[in-house]
């Protein structure tokens, strides 16, 4: 089953193939301002999606917050930025090499709003007041390297430290993505979180991205980086299941160097709670052309690899919970089966 938050509207504009980028016509009407001579409400229409399995036999959880290919049609026009530099931030089709990961028992939840718009992987207090004419007094007391760098909640640049806007924004336009898209997205995987642990008694984020090609000068980037902020955020049988799995399809790996985990790792990885979070980063170059940001020939197989990786952590983290690794992959099976019966179709 397909969830999303609301209804979508009806108007697209075919971008590259395969894609569907939603513009929003609401927020380009001049006269819609507010007092304080902000824009009004960019109505996204709805800002995650969830897949959810026929039966929930896991208290994993899949997450892809950057992913997220919908841009307001007020936001691209006030953007200095090319369509292109603002898709190359994106974690662009990670979305798409899980479609088949909910087949195995787990829910997937992923951001649709563009990672330029509101980055929904880093705390809603990491703004940069410098961009904003009105910004809240509590922004200048929290720094961070992503807000120095540009990739705060709300980013100021976009590929190559490319510029999105031409102006400085109010604090009322960051407060709307945050109402809208930010916070209606972290409320769903809470809840997918506090399900599993009703159902389970833990919760397993497994949350995914992926990375540019060379993440370092002169240096080759490892096809996969597995942070688990150097252990802090999840028990280490799922850390090592993870990179063996990879290993045995013959990627290269690294853990938490230079990606040890962001926000999303950090808030929901609690082991002492029953909260274990990890964060798979995927080299760009192994499923997609960097420059067009079009899937390439590597796509379809790594797709396949990470549904069956997935199947084994659903089985892991089961086993963890004290329930039965046998049941869970005959049930798995089972449910993949009825799935494929019922006829969906997957993006």
């Amino acid at each position: 089953m397909r969830l999303t938050q609301r209804s979508a509207p009806k108007i697209w504009v075919v971008m590259f193939p395969g894609l569907m980028i939603f513009t929003d016509p609401g927020s380009n009407d001049p006269d819609s301002r507010s007092v304080s001579g902000a824009p009004e409400v960019e109505r996204t229409g709805f800002s995650f999606s969830i897949d959810e399995p026929v039966s929930i036999v896991s208290p994993a959880v899949f997450a892809s917050p950057h992913s997220g290919r919908l841009y307001p049609k007020g936001f691209l026009e006030s953007a200095t930025a090319s369509m292109l530099d603002l898709r190359r931030i994106e974690d662009a089709y990670v979305d798409r090499l899980l479609a088949d990961v909910h087949l195995t028992g787990a829910p997937v939840i992923c951001g649709l709003v563009a990672r330029g718009f509101v980055d929904l992987n880093r705390a809603e207090s990491e703004m940069d007041p410098h961009m904003f004419e009105n910004p809240q007094a509590s922004w200048f007391a929290q720094r961070s390297p992503r807000v120095e760098a540009g990739l705060g909640c709300i980013p100021r640049v976009a590929f190559n430290g490319t510029a999105i806007y031409g102006r400085k924004l109010y604090r009322e336009e960051a407060e709307s993505r945050l109402e809208q898209v930010y916070r209606p997205y972290h409320r769903a995987l809470e809840a997918l979180l506090r399900r599993a642990q009703a159902m389970f008694g833990q919760g397993w984020l497994i949350d995914c991205h992926s990375m540019p090609a060379e993440t370092e000068a002169n240096a080759r980037s490892p096809d996969i980086v597995i942070g688990d902020r150097f252990g802090a955020s999840c028990a280490p049988g799922l850390t090592d299941l993870i990179e063996g799995m990879f290993r045995d399809r013959g990627y290269t790996t690294a853990r938490n160097t230079p990606y040890a985990g962001g926000f999303a790792t950090l808030a929901h990885g609690q082991p002492a709670l029953g909260r274990h979070a990890v964060q798979i980063e995927i080299r760009r170059r192994l499923y997609l052309n960097e420059a067009t940001v079009e899937p390439n020939d590597g796509f379809l197989t790594l797709r396949q690899h990470m549904a069956e990786i997935a199947e084994k952590v659903c089985a892991f983290t089961r086993s963890e919970s004290g329930l039965a690794d046998l049941g869970t992959k005959k049930k798995a099976a089972l449910d993949a089966s009825a799935a494929k019966g019922l006829g969906r179709k997957r993006p």
